[in-house]
């Protein structure tokens, strides 16, 4: 027992040199990146037995194809979404759609927990891959939060919808390994989403109110109470049409289509009631002349969705789409871009065909590229490096290792952990789908071993995946570059790591129960 101990310890040390080094000391995520890749390099594979032959000629060579992949397809996304970002400001759509949410919303913090909830869920249900967050953050920028703040936000209000993000594909994904029905896996995921939904709503209602923008009127002072009434309408508004979709329909709509009805729902219950229950709202500010209709505003959006419902929803273009690749092999290692179905592309092709229905000039078009393209390159660095971390960490077994070494000790306990190894796969990975090809297998062997039933402790570790979006470096470099927050993405990781912690070991209490 003492032995396996010190093994998980050794294993464990490019997590706490992230952990430690981004949190504690404050370092860049390239920062502490490299320092975790040096020392992985250096000591993991004699911790798992890996000869530096085999390090030099097979599994560092394919990481490095593999992660050289994987940072294309995930710039990709984040180019696409800062486009958008700068036409949509240069040309005044934000201003134009904010002052259509201080309408429907009067206090403009609870317009912020409109688009950090339902907005930024809505994006993670149509297309996932890191697009929700990328495009929440700067509009919560451009409302007057503080560059951190928005990312926080942004990462809190979408990451419980990643698990059934993308149109379905953490859980689509997991039951092909597996060999259980979607449907089925799907509910599985329910009973760690009803209690978490609800504190994580709260706690997003109490930030964006807490760290709110100041404004020069007087602003009415939101109190717990009507913090704690926004945070439960917003949850409960959500999550009963996505709940019931998951549950009788299955992975591909819950959280597309939940939010888009919790929008309705969370907007006409609030104009009912909050007369009555919540303080004065904030008299509408005069309105700047945008020059641009609400309609011509919500272009680029309009026409993502569009394309994300096509592409994802109609099995003959899905699958056409799915075959155009562009892939790169080298020995074991393979890696592949889907360039026609990409998010990145499709949110390229919104703010082109977005920015002309606005009667943008091909100018602004070309100046929107040229700032996207400056805030990706600050980025590139650190994305590769995390990424490629990641990648050695799995091509050498230490992931599979620390998994079963986990399993071991824990026992009877096991189900407390198994959604903390879905947090850990994401963040390793960047991804909860990948998080889910990572570790569903080896749940599903474990549960069995333990003398468990497989099916709740798969849902854990889907719920797990989808949390560790708002831990995961990858996603907060991601977001960070939409904002420009370089080099700071230790103080963003201060207040998702909390969060984090809190709904993972209430999946747990659920899970052991």
């Amino acid at each position: 027992m003492q032995v396996n101990a010190l093994l998980l310890l050794a294993l464990s040390v490019p997590f706490l040199i992230i952990l430690v080094g981004m949190i504690g000391f404050k370092w860049s995520a390239l920062k502490a990146g490299g320092v975790a890749l040096l020392v992985t390099l250096a000591g993991t594979p004699v911790i798992v037995g890996i000869n530096l032959h085999q390090l030099t000629t097979d599994i560092f060579p394919g990481s490095l194809l593999e992660a050289a992949i994987t940072s294309v397809s995930i710039l990709w996304i984040i180019f696409g979404a800062l486009c958008i970002y700068y036409v949509q400001l240069n040309s005044g759509a934000i201003a134009s759609i904010q002052q259509r949410l201080a309408r429907l919303h009067p206090n403009p913090k609870v317009s912020a927990l409109f688009i950090a909830w339902f907005f930024s869920m809505f994006m993670e249900g149509a297309a996932g891959f890191g697009t929700s967050a990328a495009l929440t953050a700067p509009f919560l920028v451009a409302a007057g939060y503080r560059p951190v703040m928005a990312v926080v936000l942004a990462l809190w209000g979408h990451s419980l919808g990643v698990a059934f993000g993308a149109v379905g594909t953490p859980v689509i994904t997991q039951a092909l390994l597996v060999g259980e029905s979607e449907l089925l896996l799907a509910q599985a995921v329910l009973p760690y989403m009803l209690p978490t939904t609800l504190v994580l709503a709260i706690g997003l209602a109490w930030g964006c109110v807490r760290f709110g923008p100041v404004t020069k009127d007087a602003e009415p002072e939101l109190a717990m109470r009507h913090i704690v009434t926004l945070g439960t309408l917003a949850a409960i508004s959500f999550l009963l049409p996505a709940a019931l979709m998951a549950y009788f329909l299955g992975p591909e709509l819950p959280t597309l289509l939940g939010a888009v009805l919790g929008a309705v729902l969370f907007t006409l219950i609030l104009q009912g009631v909050w007369k009555s229950v919540g303080p004065p709202e904030v008299p509408l500010a005069e309105e700047k002349n945008t020059n641009l209709s609400f309609t011509r505003a919500m272009a680029p959006y309009a026409i993502l969705i569009g394309l994300v419902l096509i592409t994802r929803l109609i099995p003959e273009v899905k699958a056409t789409l799915q075959d155009l690749q562009w892939r790169l092999e080298w020995q074991r290692y393979q890696g592949a871009i889907q360039y026609l179905y990409h998010p990145g592309t499709l949110l390229l092709v919104s703010f082109f065909v977005g920015g002309l229905l606005q009667r943008q000039s091909f100018s602004a078009l070309a100046k929107a590229l040229r700032e996207a393209l400056v805030r990706v390159l600050t980025v590139l660095a650190a994305l590769f490096i995390m990424l490629l971390l990641s990648r050695v960490l799995v091509h050498t077994g230490a992931i599979a290792q620390l998994g079963q070494l986990v399993a071991g000790i824990a026992g009877a306990w096991w189900p407390f952990w198994a959604a903390w190894f879905g947090v850990l796969g994401t963040f390793i990975t960047g991804s909860a789908t990948s998080s889910n090809i990572l570790f569903s297998e080896f749940q599903r062997s474990a549960a069995i071993a333990g003398g468990h039933a497989p099916m709740p402790l798969l849902g854990a570790q889907t719920f797990g995946a989808a949390v560790g979006n708002m831990v995961c470096p990858h996603n907060i470099i991601a977001s960070g570059a939409t904002v420009n927050i370089h080099d700071r993405e230790g103080e963003v990781m201060r207040y998702t790591l909390p969060m984090a912690l809190v709904l993972t070991a209430i999946a747990g209490i659920v899970a052991l129960n």
